[in-house]
């Protein structure tokens, strides 16, 4: 007798594991994005989401990789970029002789 309740008990306790292991499965499997077929000409980014990027280094990185723009106009308009970014938020070295300072 109290084989079957320990059988019953493994059984029980399986079932319930892989009910939990489905579950969490199911619940963290990726969806996926619904797919659209570029035609010919109609030059596919490669981006399925539907959103563009958010930035202007990921606009540029999406043109350089669609082949709308050389790789010499990608480093180009990055070092316009970095020219423009260093104007408006110039990095500032501490002085030596703060508390912060390295010997």
């Amino acid at each position: 007798m109290l084989a079957s309740v320990e059988v019953v008990s493994v059984l029980i306790l399986i079932i319930t594991s892989v009910a939990v292991f489905l579950t969490a499965a199911v619940a963290f499997w990726p969806e996926a994005a619904p797919h659209t077929d570029a035609g010919p000409g109609q030059g596919s980014t490669g981006d399925d989401s539907g959103t563009g990027p958010t930035t202007l280094e990921g606009t540029l990185t999406r043109q350089l990789l669609a082949g709308e723009i050389s790789r010499p106009q990608y480093r180009q308009a990055l070092a316009r970029l970095a020219e423009r970014d260093d104007q408006r938020h110039p990095m500032s070295v501490p002085e030596s002789g703060g508390s912060g300072a390295c010997p």
